[in-house]
């Protein structure tokens, strides 16, 4: 097939076009810093507090928390906000799903439970607060309390700068 001069212009312009394009959806994200606040509670239960720091490059609209828990654990208590906004219950719970911002909702899996929040985020570091209570994680011996509790584990698939 031969082009005349205005085709091959023509599509120079529409390389020129679609390329920008592709890079404007590029994103990416890193885990830039974890704290993990573990306080071992009266009635046995553990009440976590985990502040996570996502760095966003592109636009993001959602994350989400798996908690492996064992035979005779639960979670209670779940709650996600960031700074001074408390994130609303009610929110969709599968992954890649979208719902509006400063919702949250939660899932039972086989060995975990899920937590997914939505936001709106482009190009910026973001600091998320997810709080939870552990029944059962906690064994009480004559001696000694065991709290086997792995704060981060390999259920993330982004490494992380700092915990």
């Amino acid at each position: 097939m031969r082009l005349t001069r205005g085709a091959t212009v023509f599509v120079a312009a529409v390389a020129l076009v679609v390329a920008p394009a592709a890079d404007a959806f590029a994103k990416d994200f890193d885990l830039t810093n974890a704290e993990i606040v573990v306080e071992l509670q009266s009635d046995g239960s553990v009440l976590v507090t985990e502040h996570i720091t996502f760095d966003f490059d592109g636009s993001f609209s959602g994350g989400f928390r798996d908690i492996p828990l064992r035979a005779g654990e639960t979670i209670a208590d779940i709650a996600v906000s960031e700074g001074p906004v408390s994130y609303a219950l009610g929110g969709c719970t599968q992954l890649g799903c979208r719902d509006r911002a400063a919702t949250y909702g939660t899932a039972d899996l086989d060995d975990a439970a899920r937590i997914v929040w939505h936001y709106a985020a482009f190009d910026e570091a973001r600091t998320f607060t997810i709080v939870y209570r552990l029944v059962g994680l906690a064994v009480a011996y004559d001696d000694i309390v065991d709290v086997n509790l792995k704060v981060w584990g390999d259920e993330w698939r982004e490494g992380l700068a700092s915990l």
